[in-house]
């Protein structure tokens, strides 16, 4: 049996030396966009493109991780599988493009958002001019996003969000509640006012690399939700099946593809891999919340945070470790089988 619980890191900065040696001992070109606060780093923080195909090419698939920071170990573990693999099994006329730490500052600083606590899978809009209102998510902000972390003002806010689940289901708070808003940019999923850095150079990326393609295709990967070790397949290039918990969800980074005209319509598709139960990976989200607003980094409340949000999104089982890298090559592969499906 095959084993791929090496290819895995510890944090965002090993993932990168992994995955810029793993490129140059293969020979690929890297191509790299530095993040405008790198400096505040003690290591450059970047993201990473590395091409494999032809310049030209027919068909161009885009993988990508660490659209959320703190996914970016679990996505970069199967892009080095797919640089092993693709080297030399590729379809003609077929490039792919893996960008390796979409959302380069949250990834060095293991948080969800970016730089201006922007969610990216929230901020693709056509427009910023008139934003969707979620007056679900206004009713529960205080709750989610509390400004004392434990004692009585922690335990007031976790019971309004127990209410708000007895009166309207988990799903209510999946779809409704956590689909993205606009109005509080100190809050948990906010998708901005104004386009991230993240996402105007992904922009760029997939431009550069996409133009004068026939058809493009995008797998972005994630953790977090759903059941332990699965990867659902969230076609986002088509409409969301009736009560999953992204039907609502808009601005997804696949999304980026439509930028890039192309003579057939994108193939687009978020690879979620389930973790633990969802109150759990909530927690995490508000806790690391909590500590950007109103916490101390560098303390051992810091810490325990970081460790809790880390431990929600990602696993050291060598089983779940196993099933995240080979479902992500192998949906990689049927991808590229249905972009050239009509060349058979």
């Amino acid at each position: 049996m095959t084993t791929y619980t090496g290819l895995y890191s510890e944090h965002y900065f090993s993932a990168r030396q992994r995955f810029l040696a793993k490129a140059h001992k293969l020979g690929l070109p890297v191509e790299t966009d530095i993040h405008p606060l790198s400096d505040e780093f003690y290591a450059e923080v970047a993201t990473d493109s590395v091409r494999i195909g032809p310049d030209k090419a027919r068909y161009v698939l885009f993988v990508t991780s660490g659209v959320h920071g703190t996914e970016l170990t679990a996505g970069s573990g199967p892009q080095l599988e797919m640089l092993e693999q693709f080297k030399t099994d590729f379809p003609e006329e077929t490039a792919l493009v893996l960008v390796h730490a979409v959302n380069a500052y949250g990834s060095a600083c293991l948080t969800r958002t970016d730089e201006n606590n922007v969610d990216p899978n929230r901020n693709i809009r056509p427009t910023f001019d008139k934003l969707p209102p979620n007056p679900a998510y206004d009713s529960l902000h205080a709750a989610l996003c509390p400004k004392e972390w434990s004692g009585k003002g922690r335990e007031a806010a976790d019971a309004a969000i127990a209410h708000y689940v007895d009166e309207h289901g988990m799903m209510g708070l999946t779809q409704k509640v956590l689909q993205g808003q606009y109005t509080h940019p100190d809050g948990l999923f906010y998708g901005g006012r104004e386009e991230s850095w993240c996402v105007s150079n992904l922009t760029k990326i997939v431009r550069r690399h996409g133009e004068g393609a026939e058809q493009l295709a995008i797998l972005d990967l994630h953790t977090g939700v759903g059941p332990y070790g699965f990867g659902e397949v969230m076609r986002v290039d088509r409409p969301a099946p009736a009560d999953v918990e992204w039907e609502n969800i808009g601005g997804f980074v696949c999304d980026i593809l439509d930028r890039v005209e192309t003579k057939a319509p994108p193939i687009k598709v978020l690879l979620e891999f389930g973790t633990f139960e969802f109150n759990r990976v909530l927690n995490g989200l508000r806790g690391d919340n909590w500590l950007r607003h109103h916490g101390e980094l560098h303390s051992p409340q810091g810490r325990e945070i970081k460790r809790a949000l880390r431990d929600a999104l990602f696993s050291d089982e060598e089983k779940w470790l196993n099933d995240i890298a080979s479902q992500s090559v192998e949906c990689c592969r049927k991808i590229l089988e249905e972009l050239t499906a009509s060349d058979q």
